[in-house]
């Protein structure tokens, strides 16, 4: 026979099972109307972002026409080179403007704005007071139309081929560097490394950077720029890459002309490095009794001092830039038309405005005429990578320094005695 108490249980219900279902359906309930109340909150009853009286055109507007200071620190350059830059992209049909809603000092400024303050969209958004769609489509056409106006500055001018007249006056670089036009050397920027490969863009100070190698003039204005090598790249593969390629156009110079190059570039035909194994950088030959005591460490000494101008060009670039210090996660392909575009305002800033204050705290001793043809057409001499490094390029280049080293040594000795 059955047990009639087991029978009794199996068909009792369970007060706590009840009361357990109920709860999660309340919870199921209340996250449900939470949901839809959150859903018509954003989309039926949406706040506006661009709420501030001040526009992104009357913003520019106070800007340029406000307190000159104001105009530098936020455009970091002088109002009057601010609508040089916008007319001179509206004349070449560089940048065109969006009738009724972006001009192109808006565009232009958008671009200063971010670069020069390593601000991200959305904060650039509000200040412009546009959507975040608006701001990314105008900062890309933008910048590729301060990238084209780079195509056209960005180049050494048309008589470069040997050391410029401001500089003809000064025993120590003159005669012994009569054909020299510029330096050369490789600077790290700041980079954003696609997903695996972020070992490859790693320095060896263990940043992620992009190697970017500059050619620049004693003028303080960048001739040539070839970016997008991985951070892990030395710079002497990097020039390979640069020299060995046409579509890169790098400027060949008339033959007898060169650059002077770092001790991690090797000697060519257009290319000057220091003698090896002697003291090089500047500041190892300040202090009491620390001068040159060999016909080398003296070369070295006064070949430092000269190219040293390449360093100057970086330093202002970065601090006038900060974003080349801290790239945001753009691609590749636009991380390399931001170095392009931000070499090409810094020489467009040179060309036209010889008093800006960054040059004038970087520039050192060295105060160019200021009647020089800023800009010229390349002029391409004969040379290639393989004329430029073959033996006989580099023995001759090689004899050209000693003879050199030893001149200027003997001139050093009979000033002393």
């Amino acid at each position: 026979m059955a047990d009639p108490e087991s029978d009794c249980e199996s068909g009792m219900t369970d007060p706590d099972s009840d009361e357990y279902d109920s709860e999660v359906e309340l919870e199921i309930a209340t996250s449900y109307v939470q949901l839809c109340i959150e859903y018509v909150q954003k989309y039926y009853m949406k706040r506006p972002m661009c709420t501030s009286i001040l526009s992104g055109r009357s913003y520019v507007i106070e800007v340029l026409e406000g307190n000159p200071q104001v105009c530098y620190d936020i455009f970091r350059m002088d109002k009057t080179i601010f609508r040089h830059l916008c007319n001179e992209l509206k004349q070449l049909h560089l940048l065109e403007e969006d009738t009724g809603i972006v001009s192109v000092e808006e565009s232009v400024g958008t671009v200063l704005f971010i670069v020069g303050h390593n601000a991200d969209y959305r904060l650039t958004a509000n200040r412009f007071q546009h959507s975040l769609e608006t701001i990314q489509r105008r900062f890309r056409r933008a910048l590729r139309a301060i990238h084209t106006l780079g195509c056209l500055i960005i180049r050494p001018d048309a008589d470069a081929a040997e050391l410029p007249h401001f500089l003809r006056g000064n025993e120590k670089y003159y005669p012994w560097f009569e054909k020299c036009v510029g330096a050369i050397d490789g600077t790290h920027i700041s980079a954003s490394a696609p997903s695996g490969r972020t070992t490859a863009f790693r320095d060896r100070r263990s940043d992620i950077t992009q190697n970017v190698m500059c050619a620049c003039n004693f003028d303080m204005r960048f001739t040539y720029v070839h970016s997008g090598w991985e951070g892990s790249a030395n710079d002497s593969r990097v020039m390979q890459d640069a020299l060995g390629h046409a579509e890169y156009e790098f400027p060949w110079l008339p033959r007898g002309s060169y650059y002077l190059v770092d001790s991690g570039y090797a000697i060519g035909s257009a290319f000057l490095p220091p003698h090896k194994s002697a003291r090089y950088h500047a500041q190892e030959f300040r202090g009491v009794n620390r001068q040159p005591t060999t016909p080398q460490e003296l070369f070295n000494y006064r070949h430092s001092s000269l190219r040293m101008v390449i360093e100057r060009c970086f330093g202002v670039l970065k601090a006038r830039f900060p974003i080349l210090t801290e790239m945001h996660s753009f691609s590749i392909s636009r991380q390399r038309l931001l170095v392009t575009a931000c070499c090409a305002l810094h020489n467009f800033i040179r060309m036209y405005n010889r008093a800006d204050e960054m040059f004038h705290v970087w520039e050192g001793s060295f105060v160019p005429n200021s009647d020089a043809n800023p800009v010229g057409a390349a002029r391409v001499g004969s040379g290639g990578t393989e004329e430029a490094f073959n033996a006989r390029a580099q023995r001759a280049m090689s004899e050209y320094r000693d003879e050199i080293t030893a001149a200027m040594w003997a001139d050093y000795i009979g000033n002393r005695a």
